[in-house]
């Protein structure tokens, strides 16, 4: 039997989900400048909404890991930015479509979402990570 080649990619975050937060953000500031509350607290929601999104967008850029690799043998290999590695679990995992959702346990604690799509990964690692886990989830059921 041929041994199944390890999947590894560069993760950045997706342009569109950051495109995404930004409309949601403006949609919810117009939607309480033009609702009925008095000025003051249209300025404090308008504040939290503001300083919500700004932070969701920081950490959304600055990902915990840079490089994902998963071996053959099952296991996960995540490298920051100053190229330490950690072992990582995988957790749960959601594919639909061209989007694929890891969510991967690094710690007993800590879990670490990664969100790919056309824009941050290529179509070839998409596929070889759906196939790869259809049959995770295959051989988990039995």
């Amino acid at each position: 039997m041929k041994s199944v080649p390890a999947i590894a990619f560069d993760y950045r975050p997706s342009r569109w989900l950051l495109l995404a937060l930004v409309v949601i953000a403006a949609l919810a500031l117009i939607a309480i400048a033009l609702c009925g509350l008095n000025a003051w607290i249209k300025l404090v929601l308008a504040a939290l909404v503001a300083a919500y999104a700004l932070h969701s967008s920081r950490r959304f850029l600055r990902p915990p890991f840079v490089h994902i690799m998963w071996h053959s043998a099952g296991h996960w290999r995540l490298h920051d930015v100053a190229e330490r590695e950690q072992v990582g679990e995988l957790h749960h995992a959601v594919v639909l479509g061209a989007l694929i959702v890891l969510m991967l346990r690094v710690d007993p604690k800590r879990i670490c979402s990664f969100v790919l799509l056309p824009d941050n990964v290529d179509e070839e690692i998409r596929r070889r990570l759906r196939v790869r886990l259809a049959r995770a989830n295959s051989t988990a059921g039995h």
